[in-house]
């Protein structure tokens, strides 16, 4: 046991059943999912957000600093002056092999002389690569000379500081001297190949990791102003109540944003509405939020406000555990009890349950919800949004002052429901599940068969 505490008092916890309900990877198609909507111009970039994205924080201050920067870039609207396709080629040009060791001028004249008479792909890729490299550094060596550095976030001073002693060092002087040069001779191409692939490689990648981190940030704060995102305020304060002005889901072409807030004397959210009233999209939205605040990213809401959390874990989209052969009620009963070991394990953890024991009878699922969701409120330093089927939960558990009761409305209208998406203060009556049913025909279907 004392292990497992260590573990999630030093991570942010998040498991694989809640990256697949939020959408967060998906292999099959990028547009369907969270990271997707971030998109920076490179490959090393995009590779680099893959691995960004799967360390939320739990530093206050690694976040902020996150944060501050891509704030800094949206406001300053900084763009590279590189494209993509350069970016691409230089890593092409870094991983060939026969790497120089050492700079020969015979050596250098004799594989210019031998390319013109016979253009060599390998020396056209040198040439380039280098040629590229050049004007990357000259551009980052403008940009740490001309930004006002004491108004630039702690981030951004850190980065600008590593690329000005890099690029300071005298080994790499020869790069400012040349780079206004249109075409470079064969002894620089020669010494800058040197210099780029063996001496200065370790300190050339140190700078490319800083661009790639750039061309994150670049992209998350494209994401921010094309979505209308917000950027996230956080605090150390375990006191500070979750809170949401304007949340929306991400995916949504014209989105109903709704506000909702937590706090340790209410901390249990219970949200009940009727089918396809988008109480799934709402919870999902929430804890979609709080994972791309945990990763100082921009979020999709107006405000929004939090103490800084040890995990996230959701049960959304829960399925047969065929290979176990656990029924479905069975897989939920065992995620509540991964639930109930984490929260015992750590503090300040968000619970998302959408329609908890759906896959049993009406009163097992009556009882087992109503003594979980008592439990919950139990635990004063974890949060919990809970949504249900089972309308009767919500009205036994009405007097519990530490619940908050809301609920996504429906209206019926000459017989027809009509979904506002609005989270609203109560507990709904509303049930069109019969209604469905008699829209599809599902009956006149069965009796046709005589």
């Amino acid at each position: 046991m004392g292990k497992n505490k260590e573990k999630y008092e030093n991570s942010f916890l998040i498991d694989k059943q809640t990256l697949h309900d939020l959408n967060i990877f998906e292999s099959y198609n990028e547009e369907n999912s969270i990271i997707g909507l971030f998109r920076p111009i490179s490959l090393q970039g995009k590779e680099k957000l893959k691995a960004f994205f799967k360390q939320p924080s739990t530093s206050r201050s690694h976040i902020q600093e996150r944060l501050d920067a891509i704030r800094y870039i949206a406001r300053k609207g900084l763009t590279f002056e590189i494209d993509k396709e350069d970016l691409d080629f230089i890593e092409h040009y870094l991983s060939r092999g026969n790497k120089p060791t050492s700079i020969s001028v015979y050596r250098a004249w004799e594989k210019g002389l031998m390319n013109r008479i016979k253009p060599s792909n390998a020396y056209y890729i040198i040439r380039r690569g280098v040629s590229i490299v050049v004007t990357l550094l000259k551009t980052l060596y403008q940009l740490t000379k001309d930004e006002e550095k004491v108004l630039l976030p702690t981030l951004l001073q850190r980065y600008n500081e590593t690329i000005f002693t890099i690029l300071d060092h005298p080994d790499f002087a020869l790069v400012d001297k040349i780079a206004h040069q249109k075409r470079l001779n064969i002894i620089k191409v020669h010494y800058c190949d040197y210099l780029f692939r063996y001496l200065g490689y370790e300190r050339l990648r140190k700078i490319l990791d800083i661009v790639y981190q750039l061309d994150i940030f670049q992209a998350a704060a494209m994401t921010a102003k094309k979505h209308q995102f917000c950027y996230p305020e956080l605090s150390v304060e375990a006191s500070t109540p979750l809170s949401f002005q304007g949340l929306f889901h991400p995916f949504l072409n014209k989105p109903v944003p709704n506000d909702v807030s937590f706090n340790h004397q209410k901390n249990v959210c219970f949200v009940t509405g009727s089918n396809m009233a988008g109480k799934s999209t709402f919870l999902k939205a929430v804890g979609i939020s709080i994972y791309l605040a945990h990763l100082g990213l921009p979020v999709p809401a107006v405000t929004m406000r939090s103490s800084v959390m040890n995990g996230l874990m959701t049960t959304i989209n829960i399925s047969d555990t065929l290979q176990t052969g656990y029924s479905h009620f069975y897989s939920e009963v065992m995620r509540v009890k991964e639930v109930a070991l984490a929260v015992n394990n750590t503090r300040r953890i968000m619970v998302i349950f959408d329609e908890l024991f759906r896959g049993t009878n009406v009163k097992d699922a009556f009882d087992a919800s109503k003594a979980i969701i008592e439990a919950f409120t139990n635990i004063k330093d974890s949060l919990f949004m809970v949504s249900t089927h089972i309308i009767e939960v919500a009205h036994t558990l009405k007097a519990n002052p530490h619940i908050d009761f809301k609920f996504m409305e429906t209206n019926l209208k000459q017989g027809e429901p009509q979904f506002s998406y609005e989270l609203k203060d109560g507990i709904t009556e509303e049930r069109i599940g019969m209604w469905i049913v008699k829209r599809e025909k599902i009956l006149e279907i069965i009796y046709q068969k005589k």
